[in-house]
C-alpha cells in the first residue's frame, strides 16, 4: 500500500511537473506570438526638435534597430498639416502604411520590437518601468505652466508683455525640478546602470530626452549648469548619450 501511495505520488508530480513545462511552454509561445512582427515600413512625423513627445520613440526605434523614416516637420509646415491628422496633434507613426497616434502607445509598440528588451514581457519589470514613466509625467505636469506660458500666454488670459514666465520658471527649478532629479538619482543608485536595470528600457528612452533638454540653455531662466548637483543623474545622461546606436544617430544629426 506505501509503495502504491509512492508510485501514485511519484506520477502526481511527474504530470505537475510535465503540466508546469507545458505552461511555461505555452507562455513563451504565446510571448512570441504576440510580440509585434517586425514592421515592413515604418515613418515617424514629428517637429524637427529633440522634445519628448517624438523623440522618446526614436530613441526606441534606434535601440531596437529597427529602420525608419525619420519625417522631421517644420513649424511653418504644422498648419498646413494639422488639419489633415486624426486629433490635430503630432507625433504620428505609420506602420506599413497604417497611421497611428498617441504617444505612449508609440513608444510601447516600439519597445517591443528587436529582442523586446526595452519593454520586456515580465510583469515585475514592465511595472517598474511604467513607474518611471509616470514619474516623467510627473515632471512634465510640474513643468508644464511655465513651459507653456512661453510658448502661448494668451491662452491663460496672458500677453507677451505680462506673462509670468520668468516668476513660473524660476519656482520650478527651485521648488520642484530638485525633488525630481533625487527621486531619479535614487533610482539610478539602486540599479547603478540605467532607470529600471542593468539595461536601457522604454523609461530611458522617454527620461533621457526631457531631462537632457534642460541642460542645453535653451529655456529661460533655466540654467545650463542645473544638473551639476545631481552627479548620477548627469552621468546617467552621459551613458545614454554614448549608447553606440544612439551615438550614431546624433552624431549624423549633428547633435
Amino acid at each position: 500500500m506505501a509503495r502504491f501511495q509512492l508510485k501514485q505520488a511519484s506520477s502526481a508530480a511527474g504530470a505537475a511537473a510535465v503540466e508546469a513545462a507545458g505552461a511555461a511552454a505555452a507562455a513563451v509561445a504565446i510571448y512570441v506570438y504576440t510580440r509585434p512582427k517586425k514592421p515592413k515600413s515604418v515613418k515617424l512625423t514629428y517637429f524637427d526638435i529633440r522634445a519628448t513627445p517624438g523623440e522618446k520613440t526614436r530613441l526606441a526605434l534606434v535601440l531596437s534597430g529597427t529602420p525608419f523614416d525619420d519625417n522631421r516637420v517644420k513649424f511653418p509646415d504644422w498648419a498646413a498639416l494639422k488639419p489633415k491628422t486624426k486629433y490635430g496633434q503630432m507625433p504620428i507613426l505609420e506602420v506599413d502604411g497604417v497611421e497611428y497616434y498617441q504617444s505612449g502607445s508609440h513608444l510601447r509598440w516600439a519597445g517591443s520590437l528587436g529582442d523586446g528588451s526595452l519593454y520586456p514581457s515580465d510583469p515585475a519589470t514592465r511595472m517598474k518601468i511604467e513607474e518611471m514613466l509616470g514619474l516623467g509625467d510627473d515632471i512634465q505636469r510640474a513643468w508644464a505652466p511655465g513651459l507653456y506660458m512661453g510658448m502661448r500666454p494668451e491662452a491663460y488670459g496672458y500677453t507677451k508683455e505680462n506673462a509670468p514666465v520668468k516668476a513660473l520658471r524660476e519656482k520650478f527649478m527651485s521648488e520642484e525640478f530638485g525633488k525630481y532629479m533625487k527621486f531619479l538619482e535614487a533610482e539610478l543608485a539602486s540599479t547603478g546602470a540605467f532607470v529600471c536595470g542593468a539595461k536601457p528600457t522604454i523609461a530611458d528612452c522617454a527620461l533621457y530626452p526631457q531631462i537632457e533638454y534642460f541642460t542645453r540653455g535653451v529655456a529661460d531662466y533655466v540654467p545650463a549648469d542645473c544638473m551639476t548637483p545631481y552627479p548620477l543623474a548627469s552621468a546617467w545622461l552621459k551613458r545614454m548619450r554614448a549608447l553606440p546606436a544612439i551615438d550614431t544617430y546624433y552624431t549624423k544629426l549633428g547633435f
